[in-house]
């Protein structure tokens, strides 16, 4: 346990031994991805640092919160708490729009722009004719189908693990195996069968599917989708390279759209004079 302790308090250590040799503002984030994201869209006067993890970001700042720190924001991933309406615990926190940050950015126009760059004019087409939904829709449907067994498990049973996305979802047709998903994470999983967990899917609560879905999953999905149906993506380019690509290709303007942005702007007019993003 000491160990954990001693993990989850680096952030708090960190932040103030940089005000050492900074006045103004910290912005502590999830992880490497959500530096690269930020670095062009802080201001100059903001330091990123980077927290390794939610736990440690949110015992961070509610460390500096006991001790009076000011000029410190912390930036997390809503995940599954918003479903569970856990409460971030501190005005020095918010949380994105989606389950993460991959899931604001799928939402956003950059999908458009990577979809461009990355898939088939042509087969994109021919899927949205057949189909009758346009890529966005469809890759939140295919995204739900595993966000839903995620959920629906998290409630049932604390230890539980959900198998590996690709074995459900048909590169020649871009299909779901929602059957197999359920039936397979039963097996995996003690004390648990594919009746029960049907059940429980069946008897979640409605809820925003962009807070269901997770974003590594979601590009998973789309990667998959752009090996053969929207595209012809070579097997060599991953989930980390489509991900890059909507990192760089969200619009300022999709971004200050969101209440992600609007939170971060009320932050810096109740914490005058610190500063966390680009002007």
């Amino acid at each position: 346990m000491a160990a954990v302790v001693e993990k989850h308090s680096h952030v708090a250590a960190e932040v103030k031994m940089r005000r050492t040799l900074h006045a103004g503002s910290f912005m502590v984030l999830e992880g490497s991805d959500d530096l690269r994201f930020w670095r062009s869209r802080c201001h100059d006067d903001c330091r990123l640092i980077n927290g390794n993890g939610k736990p440690n970001v949110l015992t961070g700042l509610r460390r500096l919160d006991e001790i009076g720190f000011e000029g410190a924001l912390g930036v997390v991933d809503s995940n599954h708490d918003y479903l569970a309406d856990i409460p971030l615990g501190s005005n020095n926190l918010v949380a994105t729009d989606a389950h993460d940050l991959e899931c604001m950015l799928c939402r956003s126009s950059a999908l458009d722009s990577v979809l461009v760059e990355l898939g088939d004019h042509d087969k994109i087409g021919r899927f949205g004719r057949a189909h009758g939904v346009d890529v966005r829709t469809a890759l939140l449907d295919r995204g739900l189908v595993f966000g839903r067994v995620r959920w629906a498990m998290r409630e049932l049973q604390p230890s539980w693990r959900l198998p590996a996305l690709r074995r459900f979802v048909d590169e020649k047709s871009w299909v779901v195996d929602e059957d197999g998903l359920i039936e397979t994470t039963a097996s995996m999983n003690e004390a648990m069968s594919a009746s029960v967990l049907r059940r429980r899917i069946a008897d979640l609560p409605p809820a925003d599917p962009w807070h269901v879905v997770r974003g590594h999953e979601m590009l998973e999905v789309l990667r998959i989708g752009l090996r053969n149906v929207l595209g012809n993506l070579p097997a060599t380019v991953g989930v980390k390279e489509i991900a890059r690509g909507l990192r760089l290709a969200m619009p300022p303007a999709d971004l200050q759209s969101t209440q992600l942005w609007q939170d971060m702007q009320r932050w810096e007019r109740l914490n005058e004079p610190f500063l966390v993003l680009a002007a």
